[in-house]
């Protein structure tokens, strides 16, 4: 194919010594030689290609080789390290619906991972259902397809679309491989479970003509159970259930409460107030597995269930992923090019036993077995019938056809037509659900002596309650699909090339249809289920058309100006269904971003750089069009167990959890935001690279979903708030929440990386150090609201970096790793009534490996990640259950691990 630099001479002359330096810190490399004619590179942040790999937007490289050094087993893994991950990433764990308990994600900047782009090979990788397309899974990008990551630190949007908010994430895949090599690697955490084995077959042909690769890997990973994780027989460990497997029942006791003074007690409008009470067996308690036993004389109290004893934290997942990328010349000009991918997943994870909760049931006064003779409000648990167990299968596909080629007219024309098809659907089944309307219609029937009033066996107790719980028994559907069809098309020329300046161009478009529905069981959508979360239907379309240009223009005394504009047009409608029924919403959102971006060599070792950049991001059809749901959010009331000293312990627990309605907001806005960026990369010496770079990022118009806790804080803030609906007792009978445009969000720090080389007589060694440092992080909910600075409190770190040093001799070789997240401060929530927060230290996690070449073409590798078996900071000054943050730090432990390659 003919091929033209689209560069300046003097930056082609001036450059190509320092490139080959430069990149060396990222880990690619050049070849000694350079040919007369240059090829050219397309480097994450412009569609133009280049020679140079450092431009005016900062780009991180890892290489196969840096993401072998870390020891990790997923993409997920590896990119949840990263320093520019600041606060952690979503990692799959049980108890989340719609299909978020088998997904994985990457939260640049702390902005969210809707604000992080990924790419697969320059393209937007396939959204998952249970995102409603907005974010891609990283755990299902198979290991042994990655040649390198490129991870653009940089506001892209004028480049890549909307979603490019905080950066991007460009996964490269193998290319052009000839022969066949086997891999396989297995590792085993020092908890039990976690367990994770993956096995890859690679073979690729090259011809004069093209090539074809083809990829399988098969990955699979054991359970982890709650309970070896948590401290659950620390004495301080409180997170027990009311919601038992040996009912409770709430009463009106008929007795009328007094006040200190002991005169009684009426409320504001002169009724009297009086006394409720629990009543449980404490016999039937005392028998029965995995709860506490907090009744009194007389049966008053509670029996209390452990959940954390029978749930998993991460579950157990098996995934088949093929790959195959494809070239083949056509004439000398034209080239056509595709690839294919399919990735089927399953994954078992697991609740406790299903909470009566959605609706409560009522045992009458007048029920034969009540022993109160009271109406009594049911805490109920279906432990008897089994836990709730949820199979997710989730299934990505995606195909893409094009044509590459070059016209040669004026200074030649390098072109592309893309075509694009790929979807996700997830299933999942949630089993041991609990229909409450036959629950209640069974109780009314007077055939449960649940409270055994009558002195049954345990055995008979254990067998009526299980006939209860086996005639509700539910299983919760739910079903989510995303498809999306682009037609795409680019052409790049060289204007002008003389002496002096040169100026390249590129023009394309973009069109996208994309389809959403998720849907849940008419009995789950309805409201009448227990234990799962249904009703959040969407029914939505989305059309994306895209026009862009990108200029790249060089100067004089080596400066390099890069411009970028494009225009994006979303048209989207979807069926939200509510109180007044089903509602058919549109909404139009378009903007047009630009960026400019200048980089200046005053040497041949020194990149001065800096760019500026608008960014754009539409609502997505889930957070606009999904139907109102109930879930139960975990979150401590601190209004009312302030008020009332944390009388009631179990209520006031930090895993209690709250009756939550949560939907779409079809009146969202779209957010909208910039980005500066200023830095430089000095090559030191041949041997040596140092980067720093400072960035600026404004966020208006964010989106969030309002969280349980976040609802009662500005309850406490405000003094009141009609989200918030409580009982006559004053505690919590549901909340309200959904997605809502925040005023604004403003973050900004530094990011540092440095890289060293030495060759010696016993081996060679190479080190590199990045780290990044968070100066602000400002949440604004509103425009009336004061700005929340959240740098440096807990869970907002302002510190994070990697270390790695590696040595290389002969066969041989060994690498040691250190991963760190800075410590963080629990007073601002100590300051908001939340006493038991605590301040989190620094936390180091070092990994070592060592590995071996041998003369048969093939590598062992073992190592040990976690080496110091380093434990997670807990939120808490008290054993709770989940009480780290699983998506910043590693909860499993040292874990030991073994690598095999053989090629053939």
């Amino acid at each position: 194919m003919s091929t033209m630099t689209l560069t300046a001479r003097a930056i082609r002359r001036g450059l190509l010594a320092a490139a080959a330096t430069s990149v060396a810190f990222s880990g690619v490399a050049f070849a000694e030689e350079v040919a007369e004619k240059v090829e050219r590179i397309e480097v994450t942040g412009s569609r133009i290609k280049q020679v140079d790999m450092e431009t005016s937007s900062p780009v991180t490289v890892l290489s196969a080789a840096d993401i072998a050094l870390t020891g990790e087993k997923t993409v997920a893994d590896v990119l949840n390290n990263s320093s520019i991950n600041a606060f952690g990433s979503w990692r799959g764990t049980s108890g989340y619906g719609s299909g978020a308990s088998a997904t994985s994600s990457v939260n640049m900047r702390g902005l969210g991972a809707q604000a992080t782009l990924v790419l697969l090979d320059g393209r937007r990788m396939p959204g998952t259902s249970s995102s409603s397309g907005a974010t891609a899974d990283t755990s299902q990008i198979p290991l042994a397809i990655v040649e390198r990551i490129e991870i653009l630190r940089d506001g892209a949007s004028a480049v890549y679309g909307s979603d490019a908010v905080a950066g991007v994430i460009n996964i490269i895949t193998k290319k052009e491989f000839d022969g066949f090599q086997l891999d396989f690697s297995t590792e085993q955490p020092s908890v039990e479970g976690g367990d994770a084995n993956r096995f890859s077959i690679a073979t690729g042909f090259n011809t004069d003509k093209g090539n074809i690769t083809f990829t399988y890997e098969y990955y699979d990973t054991k359970s982890v159970m709650d309970r070896d994780i948590w401290n659950m027989d620390d004495p301080s460990y409180g997170d027990y259930s009311s919601f038992s497997s040996v009912p409770n029942g709430y009463y009106n006791t008929g007795v009328q409460d007094t006040n200190e003074d002991g005169t009684p007690a009426f409320d504001d409008d002169g009724e009297p107030i009086y006394v409720y009470d629990f009543y449980s067996n404490s016999d039937m308690c005392d028998q029965t597995e995995n709860v506490s036993n907090g009744i009194g004389e007389d049966n008053s109290g509670r029996c209390y269930y452990s959940y954390g004893e029978v749930t998993k934290l991460f579950g157990d997942m098996e995934r088949n992923s093929f790959m195959t990328n494809f070239n083949y010349q056509i004439t000398d000009d034209i080239q056509f090019r595709g690839r294919g991918s399919a990735s089927l997943s399953e994954t078992n994870t697991r609740y406790a036993g299903t909470p009566v909760s959605t609706n409560y049931p009522v045992l009458a006064a007048d029920n034969q077995y009540n022993p109160t003779g009271k109406d009594m409000t049911l805490y109920m648990r279906s432990v008897q019938i089994g836990e709730r167990d949820t199979l997710t299968e989730t299934n990505n596909f995606d195909i893409l056809g094009g044509f590459v080629g070059f016209a040669d007219v004026g200074n030649g024309i390098d072109w592309e037509l893309n075509a694009q098809y790929s979807g996700s659907t997830t299933n999942s089944f949630n089993y041991n659900l609990i229909n409450d309307n036959i629950i209640q219609s069974e109780l009314d029937t007077g055939n449960y002596d649940i409270f055994n009033t009558t002195g049954m066996s345990y055995e008979d107790w254990d067998q009526q309650m299980t006939a209860l719980y086996s005639a509700a028994n539910h299983t919760g559907v739910y079903q989510g699909q995303f498809d999306s069809t682009q037609i795409d098309g680019l052409a790049s020329t060289l204007l002008v090339e003389n002496d002096t300046i040169s100026l390249a161009m590129l023009v394309g478009a973009e069109y996208e249809m994309i389809n959403f529905k998720q849907m849940s069981d008419p009995e789950s959508a309805s409201g009448i289920i227990s234990g799962g979360s249904g009703g959040d239907d969407v029914d939505a379309e989305r059309d994306r058309t895209a026009a862009y240009t990108e200029i790249q223009l060089g100067l004089p005394a080596n400066i390099d100006v890069s411009m970028a504009v494009r225009y994006e047009r979303y048209e989207q409608s979807g069926t939200l269904t509510g109180a007044s029924g089903e509602i058919v919403n549109s909404s139009t959102f378009d903007a047009v971003v630009p960026k400019l971006g200048v980089s200046w060599r005053p040497v041949d070792s020194l990149l001065v750089r800096a760019s500026y950049g608008d960014s754009f991001r539409a609502p997505n059809m889930g957070e606009m069009f999904s139907s109102q749901s109930l879930s139960f959010e975990t979150a401590y009331d601190s209004v009312w167990c302030e008020a009332n000293n944390d009388s009631d312990a179990n209520y006031c627990a930090t895993a209690n959890q709250h009756k939550t309605w949560f939907g779409g907001n079809p009146n969202l806005e779209a957010e909208e935001g910039n980005s500066l960026t200023l830095g430089a990369v000095w090559n030191a010496t041949d041997a040596w690279s140092i980067e720093l770079s400072y960035y600026d990022i404004t966020y208006d118009n964010k989106i969030e979903a309002v969280s349980a806790t976040d609802v009662i804080r500005d309850e406490k803030i405000n003094g009141s708030s009609e989200l918030v609906h409580r009982g006559s007792d004053g505690k919590i009978e549901y909340l309200e929440s959904g997605y809502i445009n925040m005023s604004s969000v403003k973050t900004s720090g530094f990011d540092f990386a440095t890289t060293y080389n030495v060759e010696t007589g016993f081996g060679d060694f190479n080190f590199k150090v990045d780290l990044t440092h968070i100066l602000e992080f400002e949440e604004q909910a509103n425009a009336e609201s004061e700005a929340i600075d959240l740098a440096g409190i807990q869970d907002y770190p302002e510190w994070r970096g990697n270390f790695a040093a590696a040595w290389y001799y002969n066969d041989f070789n060994a690498a040691w790793t250190t991963v760190y997240i800075g410590s963080q401060s629990g007073d601002y929530w100590r300051d908001l009534g939340y006493s038991y927060i605590t301040d989190t230290p620094d936390y180091f996690k070092h990994n070592f490996q060592v590995g071996y070449t041998h003369d048969w073409d093939g590598t062992v590798t073992v190592g040990v990640n976690n080496l110091f078996d380093e434990k997670a900071p807990t939120w808490y000054d008290f054993a709770g259950y989940r009480d780290v943050n699983t998506g910043l730090y590693d909860v499993l432990g040292r874990t030991y691990y073994v690598r095999l390659s053989q090629k053939f």
